[in-house]
């Protein structure tokens, strides 16, 4: 420092520099002009690390040069001699003093000052220190200049700390630590963007959990998050130089693969599976978890990464609505998302405008041959989409809550028919058979509902269909419902027994009076043995409890002479009679 420097001068160069302390290369502005102002030889500022054992420099300056950045251990140099509140001096022999500082003797420093940054909570964060080829003078003067420095660059790292918490809060899942959805987002524009270049394909993979809510909600919120910690820190092995790792949603991450390809997605997939075959172990529990997985890849299957994400959740949507656990995205599963779309939006509006068409199957005794009664089933054509079979639009209806909607349509329509035909004296004999859902069947006030919707024709004018499953799902609130039903005149079949858990033991505490032999055992009845054997069971169990039985899916004379041989009380099935309009019904079956 030269003894003609202006004290003037220097404060007024320094307030003109630390008024630009909010711009992005203010630490280079600054530690250039400190240079300049107190014409020094070297000025470092350096960032406290690994504890305070080492320094990191964020700029150098030498002789009107910037140098590159280093690390360096402050043990043995003077920077570790520098105190929290005053300015450390060493106005000669520097080398002398600190024989194994190798930057000194490099730089040729005689002189050395420098001052601890200190953050709010008065904790060295750094250290700027200027040094001097020679003796220094003035030195009260880089004294005050150092002071008056630090405290700047001491508010401006605690401002980037703090923009950098804010970034990582921004950008970080605060439960497992990874990266989250905006974070992915990003990373994964980034990504696709490189891909462009660096000519390599990006594959993605979405991980959801399996009954997650379940866990939640028996174990408690607690254990949840524990264990979506635990899946974050399996999930963390897979990271590296190509592989970044993301938490995407409450119980679903997601793995990048920026050197993709379709091999190394196959791989990806099948690692992510073993490490799922572990259970997870902690509170004292164990947690075998199932999951599902979504893959695609960019360039084979996506050209931008909005696609790329959508296609690798196309992927897990089917994985999950088939039940394989994962797949990778074709554009078959686009095509088969789209209609399903389509189908719900068509279905809503069908359903309101009452634009379906209930179809009815005959039922006949099969010792007299004579129709005994027939099942509602509802058709759909659509303007746009055509013949829809139901086993699209009704898993649909049900999936999306339409269900019910549908339920009150076909019994509405099924007991206008019936009261349009007794007002033309048009005899119908038995019941009609609709089959009940199983929102509706454990909806609170389903009694009011069924009663109300049949009050026109009655309700012993109706037999309610329930499957084996849907009784069994809350096997004591079906005890009630069903006896309840059976009071008002409504009578029950239970519809595809046999395929179920169920026995029929049980069944006859819920009221049953009809059972419908499912046709799975029907369609093979004449060949094989085993399945002739059940049918005889199911009818002769049924007979000992007083319940008739009803043979569905008959298709040929033979299933319908042994029917007969076994002694089954009703057929239904396309040999007699297919499902058709109320109109082609009543030409082909009823009398006046």
């Amino acid at each position: 420092m030269h003894t003609d420097i202006s004290p003037e001068k220097v404060f007024r160069e320094l307030a003109d520099t630390l008024a630009n302390s909010n711009k992005t290369n203010f630490f280079e502005v600054l530690i250039e002009r400190l240079e300049s102002i107190l014409d020094v030889d070297h000025v470092v500022l350096a960032e406290v690390i690994n504890r305070g054992r080492e320094a990191r420099t964020l700029n150098v300056r030498s002789q009107g040069r910037t140098l590159e950045n280093f690390t360096y251990t402050l043990s043995e140099t003077p920077c570790g001699q520098v105190g929290i509140d005053e300015p450390c001096f060493f106005n000669s022999e520097l080398s002398d003093r600190f024989p194994n500082d190798i930057l000194l003797k490099q730089l040729g420093a005689e002189s050395y000052m420098g001052m601890a940054i200190v953050s709010p909570t008065g904790e060295r964060v750094g250290t700027l220190c200027i040094l001097q080829n020679s003796p220094m003078t003035w030195a009260d003067i880089g004294r005050e200049v150092l002071r008056i420095a630090v405290s700047q660059i001491g508010a401006e790292m605690e401002r980037h700390k703090n923009e950098k918490r804010i970034a990582e809060l921004a950008f970080q899942d605060r439960l497992t630590g990874l990266p989250n959805r905006a974070c992915l987002q990003d990373y994964l524009y980034e990504a696709v963007a490189n891909s462009h270049s660096t000519q390599c394909a990006v594959g993605l993979v979405i991980v959801d959990l399996k009954r997650f809510k379940e866990i939640n909600d028996t174990h408690g919120h607690h254990t949840g998050d524990k264990l979506l910690v635990a899946v974050a820190g399996r999930l963390k092995r897979l990271s590296g130089p190509n592989v970044f790792v993301a938490r995407q949603a409450s119980d679903e991450y997601a793995i990048v693969d920026t050197n993709a390809s379709q091999s190394r997605m196959r791989t990806l997939v099948e690692q992510i599976e073993v490490m799922f075959a572990e259970p997870f172990g902690f509170a004292q529990s164990q947690f075998l978890i199932d999951i599902n997985v979504g893959a695609a890849l960019l360039p084979h299957d996506s050209d931008t990464a909005a696609e790329l994400f959508q296609h690798a959740s196309i992927a897990l949507d089917e994985a999950k609505t088939q039940g394989v656990g994962q797949c990778i995205y074709d554009a078959s599963m686009a095509e088969k998302l789209y209609r399903k779309h389509r189908i719900l939006t068509r279905l809503t509006s069908a359903i309101r405008e009452g634009l379906l068409e209930v179809h009815l199957q005959p039922q006949f005794c099969i010792q007299t041959g004579k129709l005994h009664g027939a099942e509602a089933l509802c058709r759909w054509t659509d303007d746009e989409l055509g013949v829809v079979s139901p086993v699209e639009f009704i898993p649909l209806a049900e999936e999306r809550g339409l269900i019910q909607e549908l339920d009150a349509f076909v019994l509405r329509s099924v007991s206008e028919q019936l009261i349009e035909w007794r007002q033309r004296a048009k005899k119908f004999p038995g019941r009609m058979s609709v089959n009940l859902s199983a929102q509706q069947f454990e909806s609170a006030d389903v009694v009011e509902k069924l009663t109300e919707l049949t009050q026109l024709v009655g309700s012993h004018a109706f037999t309610l269909e329930l499957t084996e499953g849907v009784m069994m799902r809350k096997p004591e609130q079906a005890l009630v419902v069903t006896q309840t039903l059976q009071r008002q005149g409504f009578d029950i079949a239970v519809d595809d027994f046999g395929t179920g858990y169920s026995s029929l033991s049980y069944l006859q505490r819920l009221a049953i009076q009809l059972v419908k032999i499912d046709r799975s055992f029907i369609r093979n009845i004449e060949e094989s043995e085993q399945n002739r054997s059940i049918v005889t069971a199911i009818i002769a169990m049924a007979h000992s409890m007083g319940m008739t039985t009803i043979a569905e899916g008959v298709e040929t004379a033979g299933q319908m002479e042994l029917l007969k041989e076994l002694g089954c009380d009703y057929l239904q099935g396309f040999h007699l009679g297919r499902p058709v309009s109320a109109l082609d019904f009543e030409q082909a079956w009823l009398t006046s």
